[in-house]
C-alpha cells in the first residue's frame, strides 16, 4: 500500500512529490475558498496508471517539509530516485527544491513545471531531465507582464476584461496576478492552449515528452 501521509514507510526507492499551487491544499487560500485538491487528482492518476513509484502530494506552503523530508530519506537510503511535479506556485517551489537539493549533492532525475507561476523572475534549475508546460500566452503577458510586480497586475487586468471566451477562466487571471513564468531556459518547453487549472492535461503532455527532454550532465555528474 502506497503511504498518503508524508511519512515515508520502509523502502521506496523510485518516488515523485506533486506540489499545489495557491488554494490547492492547504494554504491561507483555503481558509477563505474550499481546497481545489488539483494535484491530488494529478498525483491519483499517476499512482493508477504507474507501478513501481510512491507518489506524495504536498501544497507549495509545504515546502520546508518536503525538503527536509527528502534528505533525510536519501540518507537514510530508502529515497534512491527523486521526481518532482509542481503546478503554479508548486512549480516555484520545485524549482527552489531541485536547487537546494542539488548544493546538498542530492539529484533531482525529473522535473516537471506546469504553468509555473512566481512574482520575480528565477535563475537557473539543474535536474537529471526538467519538462516545462505553460499556458500560451497573450503579447501583453510577454511584454508588459514580464515586469515583475507591477506588469503582472496589468496583465492580469487585461486578461480579466478579455475572458469571454471559452479557453479562459479565472484560474488564468489569478496565475497572470501571481506571474506565470512561461518558457523557461534550461527546460525542455511545451506551449499549450488549455487554462491555468487543468494541471491534468499538462501533466499527461510532460510525461508523454519525457523521452524528449535532454539530459544534463551536471545533474547526472552530482551521483
Amino acid at each position: 500500500m502506497i503511504p498518503k501521509s508524508g511519512v515515508a514507510l520502509g523502502a521506496f526507492p523510485k518516488v515523485e512529490f506533486f506540489i499545489g499551487g495557491g488554494g490547492d491544499k492547504g494554504d491561507w487560500i483555503t481558509n477563505v475558498t474550499r481546497a481545489t485538491g488539483i494535484m491530488g487528482d494529478v498525483r491519483d492518476y499517476r499512482e493508477g496508471s504507474s507501478s513501481g513509484i510512491t507518489c506524495y502530494y504536498y501544497g507549495h506552503e509545504d515546502q520546508d517539509l518536503v525538503l527536509s523530508m527528502i534528505k533525510g530519506n536519501w540518507r537514510s537510503g530508502a529515497f534512491k530516485s527523486i521526481r518532482l511535479t509542481g503546478h503554479s506556485w508548486g512549480g516555484q517551489v520545485v524549482m527552489d527544491l531541485t536547487q537546494d537539493l542539488f548544493h546538498a549533492s542530492i539529484p533531482v532525475d525529473e522535473l516537471i513545471t506546469l504553468d509555473p507561476v512566481s512574482m520575480f523572475p528565477f535563475s537557473k534549475v539543474i535536474a537529471g531531465k526538467w519538462v516545462n508546460v505553460y499556458c500560451k500566452q497573450s503579447i501583453m503577458d510577454n511584454t508588459i507582464g514580464a515586469v515583475p510586480v507591477i506588469g503582472n497586475a496589468v496583465s492580469a487586468l487585461t486578461s480579466w476584461v478579455g475572458q469571454a471566451g471559452e479557453d479562459t477562466n479565472s484560474s488564468d487571471y489569478i496565475a497572470n496576478v501571481g506571474g506565470q513564468l512561461g518558457s523557461e531556459n534550461g527546460a525542455h518547453n511545451i506551449e499549450m492552449n488549455v487554462t491555468h487549472a487543468d494541471a491534468m492535461h499538462m501533466y499527461k503532455k510532460a510525461r508523454a515528452e519525457m523521452t524528449n527532454a535532454p539530459l544534463n550532465p551536471k545533474a547526472i555528474g552530482i551521483r
